[in-house]
C-alpha cells in the first residue's frame, strides 16, 4: 500500500514538471515569434520615409484629445491650464503583418522613435510641447501599439498652457472658450491629413473644477487648421458673495449719508469711508482683470460708476456742511469785538438783542436752505445709484 502511494506521488511530480516545461516552451516559442516579427518587420523600414506604399496616397492622422482635468483658467494673463492625453492614429503600411504566421500576434508595443510620427503642432500651446516631431518622441521615451493591420496608436500625456482670448464682460457670470489649434507642419502639409470627421475630445475622464463648469466640446476644420473648442461656464456664487453683494451693499450705504443730520458731524466721516472702501474694491477689482479695452466688464463699469457717484457724494456732502455752518462763521467774534459793538449800539440808542436776533434769524435760513439742498442732492443719489443697479442687471441678464 505504501509503495502505491509513493508512486502516485511520482506521478503527480512528472506531470507537474512537464506541464511546466512545455509552458515554458511555449512562452519561449511566442518570445521567439515576437523577436522573429519586429525583425521582420523592421528589416527595410526606414522612418524618415511616408508610410505608403504608393507615394502619392495621403496620409490621414486621427486625433483624439483626453482632457482628464482643468487645474487653472487664468483671467489675468488669458491662458487655459489642462492636463490631458494626445491620441494620434494613422496606418503605417510597412508594419503589416499576418497574425496566423506568428501564433496569433496582433499587437506590439514599440519606441516610437524607431517608427515614422507625423508632425502636429499645437499653436495655441505656449510651453515646449507644442509639437509633435522625432526629436520630441525621444526625448519623452513615448512608446506606440502596433496592430498587424498597420494601424498605429501614439499616446502623449500633457500639462499644456493654451493661450486663449477671453470675453469678461458679463464677469462673474461668463462663459468662455478655448480653442486648441492642430495643425500640420509645412514640410509634411501636402502628404499628410489631419482627419475631422475621427477626431473627438472625450471628457469621459474629466475631474470637475471647482470654478469653472464644463459645458461642451466640439471639433471643425478651419484653413487646414483642426480647432478642437472647449466650453466653460463659470460658478458665480463665491464671487457674487464675496463681490457683488458687498458692492451692492455699499451703493446702498451711500444713499443713506444723507439721511444722517448735519449737525451730527457723521456726514463728511461716513461719505469719505465709503469712497475709500469703493476704491479699494476697484484696485482689487483691476488687479484681477486683464488690461484689455476691448471687452470691459460691465461690473468694473459698475464699479467705477459708484466710485464716482461716492466721490460726488463726498462734495455734495462738503457744500451742505459748509452752507450749514456759513453764518455761524461769520458771527463768530471774539469778546472784545462783541463788548464794542454792544457799546456802540448803547450810545445810538439801539437794542443789541434786536441785532441778535437777526444774526439767528440769518442763521436759521441759510440752516433751511442747507438742508433743503441736501434732501434735494439725496433724491439725487438715490435716483442714480437704483439706476445703475438695474441697468447692471438687465446687462448681466441680457
Amino acid at each position: 500500500m505504501k509503495i502505491k502511494t509513493v508512486f502516485l506521488i511520482l506521478n503527480i511530480i512528472v506531470v507537474v514538471l512537464i506541464v511546466s516545461l512545455l509552458a515554458n516552451c511555449e512562452n519561449n516559442i511566442t518570445m521567439d515569434q515576437e523577436s522573429a516579427l519586429q525583425k521582420s518587420l523592421f528589416k527595410n523600414y526606414n522612418r524618415y520615409r511616408k508610410p505608403v506604399k504608393v507615394f502619392s496616397n495621403r496620409v490621414s492622422v486621427n486625433l483624439e484629445l483626453i482632457i482628464f482635468s482643468i487645474p487653472k483658467l487664468d483671467i489675468k494673463s488669458q491662458t487655459l491650464h489642462t492636463s490631458s492625453m494626445l491620441v494620434m492614429s494613422w496606418i503605417d503600411e510597412y508594419l503589416v503583418w499576418n497574425s496566423s504566421k506568428f501564433r496569433e500576434i496582433e499587437y506590439l508595443r514599440l519606441p516610437a522613435d524607431i517608427i515614422w510620427v507625423p508632425n502636429v503642432c499645437n499653436l495655441q500651446e505656449i510651453t515646449d510641447r507644442r509639437c509633435l516631431t522625432y526629436g520630441s518622441v525621444t526625448d519623452t521615451k513615448s512608446e506606440v501599439i502596433v496592430h498587424n493591420s498597420g494601424l498605429v496608436y501614439l499616446s502623449e500625456m500633457m500639462n499644456s498652457v493654451i493661450l486663449c482670448t477671453f470675453n469678461v464682460m458679463n464677469f462673474p457670470f461668463d462663459i468662455q472658450t478655448c480653442v486648441f489649434k492642430f495643425v500640420i507642419t509645412s514640410t509634411t502639409l501636402y502628404t499628410v491629413d489631419l482627419a475631422v470627421n475621427q477626431s473627438n475630445i472625450k471628457t469621459d475622464f474629466y475631474i470637475g473644477n471647482e470654478e469653472w463648469d464644463l459645458l461642451s466640446t466640439s471639433v471643425s476644420e478651419k484653413d487646414s487648421m483642426l480647432n478642437m473648442l472647449i466650453i466653460l461656464r463659470r460658478r458665480p456664487l463665491f464671487l457674487t458673495l464675496t463681490k457683488i453683494v458687498p458692492i451692492v451693499a455699499l451703493s446702498i450705504m451711500n444713499c443713506f449719508c444723507f439721511l444722517l443730520p448735519i449737525k451730527s458731524g457723521e456726514k463728511m466721516g461716513m461719505s469719505v469711508a465709503l469712497f475709500l472702501t469703493f476704491a479699494v474694491f476697484g484696485s482689487i477689482l483691476s488687479d484681477t482683470m486683464p488690461p484689455n479695452s476691448e471687452h470691459i466688464p460691465w461690473f468694473i463699469v459698475y464699479v467705477t460708476t459708484q466710485i464716482a457717484l461716492s466721490s460726488l457724494s463726498v462734495i455734495m456732502e462738503t457744500v451742505v456742511v459748509h452752507l450749514y455752518h456759513m453764518n455761524t462763521c461769520r458771527s463768530k467774534m471774539t469778546d472784545n469785538k462783541k463788548d464794542e459793538l454792544q457799546e456802540e449800539t448803547a450810545a445810538k440808542g439801539d437794542n443789541f438783542d434786536v441785532s441778535n436776533k437777526k444774526s439767528k434769524l440769518i442763521d436759521e435760513t441759510w440752516k433751511s436752505r442747507a438742508i433743503k439742498l441736501d434732501n434735494v442732492f439725496m433724491l439725487l443719489i438715490v435716483s442714480t445709484t437704483i439706476t445703475s443697479i438695474c441697468i447692471f442687471v438687465l446687462l448681466i441678464v441680457s
